[in-house]
């Protein structure tokens, strides 16, 4: 996931396969947004920042602050949250 739009995502998840799964999505799509190509509907964000949060909230140790980003980008932040910034 490195070299898209979306790198951030890569702390979350091991690997496209987990991401498009979160994003109830397929591969195919999924990369088309991680490139710019398409654009992730409203519905997979949510879907992709719940599953942040749900892994966030399972693991034994995590920062609260993550848990707060998650649920910006639920709330409709999460190209602000989670895309890379122009240079």
């Amino acid at each position: 996931m490195n070299g898209t739009l979306y790198p951030s995502l890569n702390r979350y998840f091991d690997n496209l396969t987990q991401l498009a799964h979160a994003g109830c999505m397929s591969r195919t799509r999924l990369w088309e947004c991680l490139t710019g190509q398409k654009d992730f509907t409203r519905a997979e964000q949510k879907a992709i920042s719940a599953n942040i949060m749900a892994r966030l909230m399972a693991s034994q140790q995590y920062d609260y602050r993550d848990l707060e980003t998650a649920m910006s980008a639920w709330k409709g932040k999460f190209d602000e949250v989670y895309r890379r910034k122009s240079a």
